[in-house]
């Protein structure tokens, strides 16, 4: 009776009868729990300083009820990696902390089939010019370091004050589970592994080379929607932020190998030019696995401190068949430097972390065009808000 009395409260009253709490990081030093009410208001329910002084990415086990926060520890010599232990009432308890390479910026989770009791996740750093791995028990949140990639180039690229050195921004699992890659902004490549299934180790594998100056920055896959994990119809998509650009890349695998054929490349404002110091960030799929989504930051295009969203047609209404990738506009953003956003697929609504208006918005996400909608909620925190998750 208790189960179903949550699923008809549910019926009732809609997206806020399950996505209630969010995660948000501050370069102030907190990551906060956030409640999101039935009257579409949010409110502080804790904050915590135990990831240390700039977290940069929050990465959340719903299952475990355990939350990965990154420290990026801006001008220190490392990060660390801190698990949080969730607790119904929002609160936060720290389980382990551990010291990294420095600068770290985004983390995924991967799986190593021959090994039952224990998970992964990659980390790319920014600043430290890494890739780090750790296995990790999911359930206690208790991990170790397992390897680490240091990277160095000859000579800086196009963009010299940003590609001084490699640095890794991103990281993405391939729908097979058997890839990470890692988009590396100074170096200009994308850089792939091949998981060890026997070990969990990241072997690493011949990079995708990009246009010089590009500064590869997120990435995502498409796969039909329905289909299994071993597709043959699979996309990688690629956010670049130097250049402002989306590119798509038809996947193919063979054995252990995975290769990438360029089929787009475009302006994240299709045929406009990008504005003067504006940033390509986040990358997305929409939940009707239909269109791609991207943030612009710091380009005013809906007026001072209001950037965009760019919103790409890749596959047709179904989200089954791929179609040729086309720009479909731009749509507000709510605030200045859209660094993040977490879509609530079952709950029709984005969050966005918006870093230089130091604010988390909440937004209804429409369907129909697979783009963010009307503005329900702002509130400001301290510091930047570089990364903010549902805890649905």
């Amino acid at each position: 009776m208790k189960t179903f009395s949550v699923f008809f409260a549910a019926f009732l009253f809609g997206h806020a009868a399950l996505a209630t709490k969010l995660y948000a990081a501050s370069y102030a030093g907190l990551v906060t729990s956030l409640d999101f009410s039935d009257s579409n208001e949010l409110s502080t329910l804790s904050q915590t300083t135990e990831c240390g002084s700039s977290p940069s990415w929050l990465m959340l086990d719903s299952s475990n009820s355990v939350l990965y926060c990154l420290d990026e520890a801006i001008g220190a010599s490392n990060g660390t990696i801190t698990t949080l232990r969730t607790h119904p009432d929002g609160s936060l308890s720290k389980l382990a902390q551990l010291k990294t390479p420095a600068g770290p910026v985004m983390s995924a989770m991967y799986s190593a089939s021959m090994i039952q009791d224990r998970k992964f996740f990659a980390v790319a750093h920014y600043s430290g010019s890494s890739v780090s791995t750790y296995s990790v028990d999911p359930v206690l949140g208790l991990f170790k370091h397992e390897q680490t990639f240091t990277y160095q180039m000859a000579a800086p690229g196009p963009v010299a004050s940003r590609q001084d050195a490699p640095h890794p921004h991103g990281v993405v699992v391939d729908p097979t589970g058997r890839f990470v890659l890692v988009p590396d902004l100074g170096a200009d490549v994308v850089r792939v592994f091949h998981i060890n299934m026997f070990t969990g180790l990241l072997e690493p594998i011949e990079p995708l080379a990009l246009n010089p100056g590009s500064g590869p920055r997120h990435g995502v896959f498409w796969t039909p929607r329905g289909s299994n994990s071993t597709s043959s119809d699979v996309y990688f998509y690629l956010v670049q932020e130097l250049s402002n650009e989306l590119s798509g890349f038809r996947v193919t695998y063979s054995g252990n190998g995975i290769s990438f054929r360029k089929i787009y490349e475009r302006s994240t404002y299709g045929d406009g030019s990008s504005p003067a110091g504006s940033k390509a960030a986040e990358i997305a799929i929409s939940p009707e696995n239909n269109h791609i989504v991207v943030s612009n930051r710091l380009d005013n295009t809906f007026g001072p401190d209001k950037d965009s969203f760019a919103v790409f047609m890749c596959a047709d209404a179904s989200g089954k068949e791929a179609e040729k990738v086309s720009f479909l506009g731009l749509y507000p953003a709510y605030g200045s430097s859209s660094r993040h956003f977490s879509i609530a697929s079952t709950q029709t609504m984005v969050a966005v972390a918006l870093e230089s208006s130091q604010s988390v918005a909440v937004a209804q996400w429409d369907k129909r065009s697979g783009a963010p909608g009307t503005l329900l909620v702002e509130k400001k925190l301290d510091g930047e808000i570089p990364s903010v998750i549902w805890d649905l």
